[in-house]
């Protein structure tokens, strides 16, 4: 699927509902996940500041660990 003129696949990676660990999201786990996901070759990740907690465990799991251009 091409949109804005990169080619994305259709799967994408939701953060409404991240794994939890006493009461919170696990980020260790929410970090295994995004990697297995980007090894896959897949690179679209939705998040909202709606999904509790989801934009601070994806900058952690995401943006601290790879390069801007290997994510959409």
């Amino acid at each position: 699927m091409s949109y804005l003129g990169e080619e994305i696949k259709k799967l994408g990676f939701g953060l409404m509902r991240l794994p939890q660990k006493d009461g919170q999201i696990d980020i260790e786990q929410t970090k295994t996940m995004v990697d297995m996901f980007l090894k896959d070759g897949f690179t679209y990740f939705d998040t909202a500041w709606a999904y509790n907690g989801s934009e601070e465990a994806i900058r952690q799991a995401l943006v601290e660990r790879y390069p801007r251009e290997s994510f959409q």
